[in-house]
């Protein structure tokens, strides 16, 4: 019986096309997963901004009424009474999050494409065990003749 040649198997397999076509496309994936993860690390990161912003605001806000000497102060200071103050403070809080649930989102689109991509690798990977097996069974039957002669 003949020995198991790997570079006759490399050749058989990367002489299709398709095969050749299916690594690239294998390849790319990778790099855009790698991508997408990164954008995620992103969102994930400002999605902690945004919390340690929402922390902040949340320690600002009292809930007792301000003296009249802070909102007089408060008013030379800003042009504002403190009802206004406090109204804009919480304008600010919704806009906080806003932006930590449009990180989410973002988050959770990349991980559906992250899924997707995975999916087609596994496929692709599906495919490239085939052409293996194919191989493999063309090889034993080439050995089997070679021994029957």
């Amino acid at each position: 019986m003949a020995d198991f040649d790997y570079k006759k198997m490399q050749e058989y397999v990367s002489a299709d096309p398709e095969v050749t076509k299916l690594r690239e496309k294998r390849t790319l994936s990778y790099k855009k997963i790698d991508s997408l993860k990164e954008s995620a690390r992103k969102n994930i990161e400002k999605m902690h901004g945004l919390y340690l912003a929402k922390t902040a605001f949340m320690q600002k806000v009292r809930y007792e009424p301000a003296e009249e000497s802070a909102d007089a102060v408060l008013e030379e200071t800003t042009g504002q009474c403190s009802e206004c103050w406090d109204s804009d403070w919480c304008n600010s809080l919704d806009v906080i999050f806003d932006g930590q649930l449009s990180c989410s989102i973002a988050i959770a689109n990349l991980g559906k494409q992250i899924y997707k991509l995975s999916e087609d690798i596994q496929l692709i990977n599906e495919l490239q065990k085939q052409f293996r097996e194919q191989f493999y069974k063309d090889q034993q039957k080439q050995t089997t003749k070679e021994v029957e002669q």
